[in-house]
């Protein structure tokens, strides 16, 4: 079994471990008292099930999970989980939602599994393989001008200190982009702009570790990204500015309009 259909395999159990414990009903908490950044009783059993069977199956690997911060890697192979990304969505019975996991070598992803348990979408890569959606090639859009870009945007509402970059950067893309969307999800996010659906993303905060697997997908479907300054991504727990687009043309007109 490769690592990637492995992903598969877990992402599918844990669909459906979602699904039956939807019907059963679930407790919504917050973390660290913050209203918008909520978790439920149903992300922690399946981040419970997720890493019992990486440890099953590899115990040797490590693991990090948004939902045990205790969990990090020692070696070269560590597995990046988040049991329910958009678990505002799915609390509010928004079916717009999905199983993230994983596997970075040395910090790179280099195999996973992102699935929407809801619409079955399942989107998948192992590097060097390219990208797919339900087992079948994707690629990124073909669209060079920001003018006639589609974008999903994140500004991150969670840290005040950005509020006045957020309400600035939305009115500059009401000016400058074809259209915009919200869709709280954003490993799905990253997705879509893989996929087509989109030709940009924009988050003001990201912890990037958490939905390195939807990055991989991303790179593997001749996305790019970067940071707030141009850089390469860096995989990270921290919250960071982050720019994705489906070409370096796109990548550095976004950037550039956002933070200048």
């Amino acid at each position: 079994m490769t690592y990637e259909t492995f992903a598969i395999d877990v992402v599918r159990q844990a669909a459906d471990l979602i699904l039956r414990m939807r019907e059963e009903g679930f407790d919504v908490s917050t973390k660290g008292g913050d209203a918008r950044d909520l978790v439920t009783s149903i992300d922690l059993a399946v981040n419970e099930y997720v890493l019992s069977r990486i440890k099953e199956s590899y115990p040797e690997h490590g693991i990090y999970s948004e939902e045990s911060q205790g969990e990090h890697s020692a070696g070269s192979y560590q597995w990046t989980v988040d049991p329910i990304d958009g678990s505002a969505n799915f609390s509010r019975g928004i079916p717009h939602f999905a199983i993230c996991l994983g596997l970075l070598q040395d910090g790179v992803p280099v195999a996973a599994a992102i699935l929407n348990p809801v619409t079955n979408e399942l989107f998948s890569f192992t590097k060097g393989q390219g990208a797919r959606l339900g087992g079948k090639p994707i690629r990124v859009s073909t669209v060079q001008e920001l003018s006639k870009a589609q974008g999903l945007l994140s500004f991150g509402s969670r840290k005040k200190d950005l509020w006045d970059w957020a309400a600035s950067s939305y009115r500059k893309s009401l000016e400058h982009m074809l259209k915009r969307v919200m869709l709280n999800s954003s490993s799905l996010d990253i997705c879509f702009l893989a996929a087509g659906r989109a030709d940009v993303c924009v988050y003001g905060t990201l912890s990037t570790l958490d939905i390195a697997p939807a990055l991989g997908l991303l790179y593997e479907a001749g996305g790019v990204a970067c940071d707030a300054q141009g850089n390469d991504v860096s995989y990270t727990k921290e919250s960071q500015k982050v720019y994705l687009a489906n070409n370096p043309t796109l990548l550095v007109q976004v950037r550039e309009l956002f933070e200048r």
